[in-house]
């Protein structure tokens, strides 16, 4: 394997498919597209479609670091810098941490990001579309989001499996907890609830846990 892997060059055109499922009950939710409408100097527009979310554009930085982009289990922010999920070039050992803010283009509201990423090194991967070498990058992430009397702070963890060949990554695992301060007493596979009388007090509760394997890909 190389030392190191630089930025990939990203062409209009260049697509990738993954199917989407859930990690708590391996039931599937549909497959998840990605083509590039736009690459210029500076950045990069993806339309997505299906996966069980609505269409949209995304977009990245020439390093595929998110400009305008859903959160795990949240919506769609802007960042301000990028939201540094990768750190070119890239190499096993290699660890960076970034501070950022995410607004929320509906509303205007601001909420700082922290994340913490990490390069664990190759592996041999295998997904519906073959079988890649890939780099497996672990990113912990801390969105002070807020919903008033609703929700605080969200905890998330990013896995990803970069692979060269294909200039995208061929798997990802997102799941994250929130501060709750709603209280229903129920339980759900994978969730856990506050339950009532429990001395009250906010509580962390679990949110989806999604699985995304690469599919189909065509990139020039």
């Amino acid at each position: 394997m190389p030392a190191t892997v630089a930025a990939p060059e990203i062409r209009v055109g260049d697509s990738w498919t993954y199917r989407v499922r859930d990690g708590y009950t391996g039931i599937e939710r549909g497959d998840q597209s990605y083509r590039v409408t736009d690459a210029n100097t500076d950045r990069i527009g993806v339309a997505v479609s299906g996966g069980g979310r609505l269409d949209e554009t995304y977009i990245y930085n020439r390093e595929w670091n998110w400009l305008r982009r859903p959160a795990t289990n949240l919506q769609s922010f802007d960042y301000s810098p990028a939201y540094q999920a990768f750190a070119f070039p890239l190499a096993p050992g290699k660890t960076w941490h970034a501070r950022l803010i995410a607004t929320d283009p509906v509303d205007g509201r601001r909420f700082p990001v922290s994340i913490d990423g990490t390069v664990l090194g190759w592996e041999r991967v295998k997904v519906p579309a073959g079988e890649f070498n890939a780099l497996k990058i672990k990113r912990a992430v801390y969105i002070d989001y807020w919903e008033l009397t609703v929700r605080g702070r969200s905890e998330i963890l990013e896995y990803e499996w970069y692979a060269p060949a294909v200039r995208q990554i061929v798997r990802r695992e997102d799941s994250s907890q929130y501060l709750s301060y709603l209280y229903g007493g129920r339980r759900y596979p994978g969730y856990v609830y506050a339950s009532k009388g429990d001395n009250g007090g906010p509580r962390f509760v679990r949110d989806d846990w999604l699985v995304y394997e690469l599919v189909s890909y065509s990139v020039r």
